[in-house]
């Protein structure tokens, strides 16, 4: 739900309504919590209900718990704010910036032209071709970048379709491959989406385990592997079935445009360089075990690194190096100007997901919420991953997936206690299935990018995004049950 689109009486009674639950738990809130734990529970419902109707800033309701915690002698003022500066917050920050750096560049654009002339121009090679090429951006830059940047060349791809029945489905696949594929591609990589660093941020807070780069990747990677072709099956075989070709020389023009870019040479050969560095760096950061074989990762020289530093560093090497522009002057790889356009709001979400998140796990919410889950430890682990991940999708269909990851990692935490679960597996369950929601323009950002668009009508999208949603919660909990014991140990 956007804020400037948003009923204003609606707008009026959601901000009403954060204060109002705040002050009906602090004062009458459960009796076996703590003081604390009760201040805590309040200040987190006022957070959720603010973050879920989004009726003020997503910015402004993060910064809640640098006001409220301190008036309420749960955290410090210093402790409160620590999160905030979290080295994952700076990972992200810096996987933004990269994303800037490749889209100043237009690398993206390069590599959507090439997808879809190397995979060829009938209508269904097409649609692969555009999400595959969007599933692998997304897995670099965020999800909301990718749909941003790749819809309008899908729009005019799609132009090139007849305007006929089975132009018109192809058309509509076309658009939907974008959405669908920008969230799944966002799955693959912590950096890919936004619900993912609330998910590796609380797993720290709430486990005091670390997942890394590459652990994340072994579990993500395969879900995205396995959604994009029953996606595209789904889009173009099912929901929108055609045999459409491009007419005229759209070959020609395709090849006119990636022609247009020139050369891989000058600023974006380097940023290139420096992008594919930093995901060798961090796939090489740990110590890698190959059966008898052990190959020492840069953590071994380096005992302090960790996967923000390594992105940081990779940021500010794009504000130092220089490369040749195309009207030949030379220039830094990223300027100011075009990095002061990241979301900054989201950074600071994360900070306030991680500040309640700590005071979740200070003060006993989550072995409170637990002690009520105790008659699920009966049901298999795979009822119990099912019944979750079913939940968050219903949920995130209805709000932002952003707060919906972060308003389920304490139950998420708290469910694995109770059920005698891996509390990080369940949270990683949760994270994943906050990044479906495929049947609604309001679930996900690329969706309503997409939506937002006029090509796509909500009937369209939820015909497509509901069966998607299923297939989404059978591959998520599937991929978690039998690789996260291997991945994670």
């Amino acid at each position: 739900m956007s804020e400037t689109t948003a009923n204003p009486r609606f707008q009026s009674a959601a901000r009403a309504a954060g204060p109002l639950a705040f002050v009906l738990l602090l004062f009458f809130g459960p009796a076996d919590l703590s003081p604390e734990g009760r201040k805590t529970l309040a200040g987190g419902a006022w957070m959720i209900v603010w973050w879920i109707t989004e009726c003020v800033p997503i910015l402004a309701t993060s910064l809640l718990p640098l006001a409220l915690f301190p008036l309420l002698g749960i955290a410090s003022s210093r402790d409160a704010a620590a999160p905030y500066a979290n080295d994952l917050v700076f990972l992200f920050m810096a996987g933004f910036i990269l994303a800037a750096a490749l889209e100043h560049w237009e690398s993206h654009a390069r590599v959507a032209y090439r997808m879809v002339l190397t995979i060829g121009l009938s209508g269904r090679r097409v649609v692969l071709g555009v999400m595959l090429a969007t599933g692998f951006i997304s897995m670099w830059i965020s999800n909301t970048a990718t749909a941003a940047m790749m819809y309008p060349i899908a729009m005019a791809i799609g132009a090139l379709f007849a305007a006929n029945r089975e132009g018109d489905n192809t058309r509509t696949a076309l658009m939907l491959g974008v959405a669908y594929a920008a969230s799944i591609g966002g799955m693959a990589t912590v950096i890919g989406t936004p619900p993912n660093l609330v998910v590796a941020g609380a797993i720290r807070e709430l486990t005091g385990r670390s997942i890394s780069f590459v652990e994340f990747m072994a579990l993500g990677l395969p879900i995205a592997l396995i959604l994009l072709p029953v996606c595209w099956i789904l889009l173009t075989f099912v929901v929108f079935p055609g045999r459409a070709k491009i007419g005229g020389d759209a070959g020609n023009l395709l090849r006119a445009r990636l022609t247009g870019l020139g050369p891989v040479r000058g600023g974006e050969a380097r940023v290139l360089a420096i992008f594919f560095a930093t995901a060798l760096a961090w796939f090489l950061r740990e110590r890698k075990e190959f059966g008898g074989f052990s190959m020492p990762g840069l953590a071994d020289l380096f005992p302090k690194i960790s996967d923000a530093s390594i992105g940081v560093t990779a940021a500010v090497l794009l504000f130092v190096v220089t490369g040749q522009a195309k009207d030949g002057s030379r220039r830094p790889l990223i300027t100011w100007r075009e990095a002061k356009n990241i979301p900054w709001n989201v950074l600071v979400f994360f900070g306030g997901g991680l500040a309640l998140a700590q005071a979740i796990e200070t003060h006993g919410l989550t072995i409170w919420m637990g002690s009520g889950l105790d008659r699920l430890k009966d049901f298999p682990p795979v009822a119990i991953y099912l019944g979750l991940a079913v939940t968050v999708l219903v949920l995130s269909e209805l709000a932002s997936n952003l707060a919906v990851a972060a308003m389920t990692m304490p139950i998420a935490a708290a469910l694995g206690a109770s059920v005698g679960q891996p509390a990080m597996v369940l949270m990683l369950v949760a994270g994943f299935a906050a990044s479906t929601g495929f049947a609604l323009p309001v679930a996900t950002p690329p969706n309503a990018i997409v939506f937002g668009s006029g090509q796509i009508t909500v009937r369209q999208m939820a015909r497509a995004g509901v069966l998607l949603d299923i297939v989404a919660v059978g591959v998520i909990v599937a991929v978690i049950y039998f690789l996260a014991p291997l991945v994670l140990g």
